[in-house]
């Protein structure tokens, strides 16, 4: 696969950009796109997509959720988590139910064969992410990791000002 790097007039284009920014944004993007893909295809086997995979999870370590703080955990519209959850009860691995707190809403919570499927798929997936993790020294990833931590901090809405 073709490395992204920008084009010799990247600086007549945009002389107020930084090259080296662009190319590490688009490759970060790249390669969650990449991880993200290859996750999907580990996972069609259990019939679970990767956002589907990301749902078991989280009901498995939180216990049952409302739909909307589903959404606000994985960061996608209500649609999309109507949509997932759609799938992930078609196949049996969560159950919707009035909230007993109030009525008017929902409650997620994962079934026995969720629960199955959520081992299952994470066993399949961190065993993966070790190999292609590998390529990275445990030193390398613990600064991969900060490095990232630090532009997620950036990105991060601030509460003060959005609020």
């Amino acid at each position: 696969m073709a490395k992204i790097r920008m084009p010799d007039d990247f600086y007549e284009q945009t002389p107020d950009a930084n090259v080296l920014a662009t190319e590490a944004v688009m490759n970060t993007m790249r390669t969650a796109d990449l991880l993200f893909d290859q996750i999907g295809r580990l996972l069609r086997p259990l019939h679970v997509s990767a956002a589907g995979g990301l749902v078991l999870g989280i009901l498995r370590d939180n216990g049952t959720l409302t739909p909307s703080e589903l959404g606000e955990r994985l960061i996608v519209t209500r649609a999309t988590v109507t949509g997932l959850l759609d799938s992930l009860e078609r196949t049996g691995f969560v159950r919707r139910s009035p909230n007993p707190a109030d009525r008017r809403s929902l409650v997620v919570e994962i079934t026995p064969a969720g629960l199955a499927v959520a081992q299952e798929l994470r066993t399949i997936v961190h065993r993966n992410e070790k190999a292609w993790m590998s390529t990275l020294s445990d030193a390398e990833l613990h600064g991969y990791i900060e490095q990232l931590h630090r532009i997620q901090d950036r990105l991060a809405p601030d509460p003060v000002q959005d609020g």
